[in-house]
């Protein structure tokens, strides 16, 4: 070997090392950033010898990061379902003071009438009863009602925050595809979009593939959100029956609304239009079968001015909307003397065959098949039993989404035992390098001397 070619193999290497440490410094140096991708150096052995640096490779699993997209939309959704149902738990069953402990109070106090149902403070509480069972059941349901404006608020903003990363996808895209095109490093870009298309399926769940130019294709709810540089954004608003829907804008609106079941999105959906849903029906079932029964039972009996007929609470004709407007009527209010305890008008003024038949109601199952207090807790074990679900769910998916992100990052994190392996190991191959340098030098030196 000649001795430029010597050379030559020294300065080769002297470069390409230099330039392997340099990356290995960038990744030591972004181990903690969020987002930031493994880089390798590109070292190709030159023919009679040497190495050439070709920069830097993205060390990449695309297949990996894929399931850790599509675990992050099934986790966030399972999340925000979980927190929004033990939201609605709080309203139904409360540590104290539940619907079931008002109907409780009230049977008890209907039973206590029929030991004196002269006495007026007993013919008091029971009305008192009734109006605390009234207020409970309708501050639960308008304490409901605020809960779905206020999950479909953040589903508000969780759309406002999605169309803003689409957007910066697109940006990105097209970025990217100039620099491929250039033949520039793009390795900055593409983790800034990695990073947004987590985000978007953090928020509706997504799916992406990227094209030879770089760009990637976004997919989420069942439509494209993302297209080269073009975006499809998302709005929400109500239906006519009060849901949300999700509509994708593009050539023409798409309603993807039953589509949306991943993301914050699809979890905040499903809490309101089907979990919370669920407990305001059966509230106001409860409501309206509870406050006819008892007013039956009531309109039988005699007040003390022997007119029977009249109820104890006002409650709406149909049982929708019936819990929000559940009150004490009107008439009663004031006037414990008009508590039908008495069963007919030979009872009057003492008799309690009118208190007994209410407070019998207590154990019967005149309640939808069941007793007035069962009834409730078979609502508030519905809720318990979603916001379970809801909670196992939720712990599985935290369980996928960790192991999916363990794998990517075993091929695409920073590990710092393995980079100060690397560090070593070209360190000690730049110094090999220099050796030969040296090495080459004293030779030229000493032929320079014999000349």
């Amino acid at each position: 070997m000649s001795l430029s070619g010597l050379l030559d193999i020294a300065r080769s290497g002297l470069l390409s090392q230099s330039g392997a440490l340099g990356i290995t410094g960038q990744n030591v140096t972004n181990a903690t950033t969020a987002g930031y991708t493994k880089r390798v150096a590109s070292l190709t052995p030159q023919v009679g010898g040497g190495v050439t640096f070709n920069g830097e490779i993205r060390s990449f699993d695309r297949f990996a990061y894929a399931h850790v997209v599509q675990q992050t939309g099934l986790q966030s959704a399972a999340s925000a379902r979980a927190n929004a149902l033990a939201s609605i738990e709080a309203i139904m069953a409360p540590t104290t003071g539940t619907i079931g402990d008002r109907a409780t109070a009230l049977m008890g106090s209907l039973t206590t009438l029929t030991a004196y149902p002269l006495d007026t403070a007993v013919r008091s509480d029971v009305l008192s009863k009734v109006g605390d069972l009234s207020s409970t059941i309708s501050n639960a349901s308008r304490a409901l009602s605020e809960a779905s404006k206020e999950l479909f608020q953040q589903g508000q903003g969780v759309v406002s925050d999605l169309n803003d990363r689409l957007t910066h996808i697109a940006d990105l895209n097209g970025k990217i595809a100039e620099a491929q095109a250039l033949g520039s490093d793009a390795s900055n870009l593409r983790d800034q979009r990695d990073v947004y298309v987590k985000d978007v399926s953090e928020r509706v769940g997504a799916r992406a593939i990227e094209d030879a130019q770089g760009r990637v294709t976004l997919f989420g709810a069942g439509a494209v959100l993302v297209e080269g540089n073009r975006t499809n954004p998302l709005t929400l608003d109500l239906d006519p029956g009060g849901k949300m829907r999700i509509t994708v804008k593009g050539a023409s609106n798409i309603d993807v609304t039953a589509r949306v079941d991943s993301g914050t999105l699809g979890g905040l959906r499903e809490a309101r239009d089907v979990d919370l849903a669920a407990s305001q029906t059966g509230l106001d079932a409860y409501a309206f079968d509870v406050a006819n029964t008892l007013n039956a039972a009531h309109a039988a009996g005699f007040g003390s001015d022997g007119v029977d007929g009249r109820p104890l609470f006002a409650v709406s004709a149909t049982k929708a909307g019936a819990a929000s407007t559940l009150a004490i009527d009107p008439g009663m209010v004031g006037h414990p003397e008009l508590v039908a305890a008495a069963g007919s008008v030979a009872e009057l003024p003492g008799g309690n065959s009118g208190a007994l038949a209410m407070a019998a109601l207590a154990e019967s199952d005149s309640f939808g098949g069941t007793t007035i207090t069962n009834r409730f807790a078979n609502l508030a074990s519905d809720v318990g039993a979603r916001k379970l679900n809801a909670e196992s769910e939720k712990s599985l998916r935290d369980d996928t989404l960790s192991l999916a992100t363990t794998m990517s990052q075993s091929a695409s994190g920073v590990s710092l035992d393995e980079e100060m392996i690397d560090m070593s190991k070209y360190q000690r191959a730049f110094e090999a390098s220099s050796k030969v340098l040296q090495t080459a030098n004293e030779l030229l030196d000493n032929f320079l001397r014999e000349i």
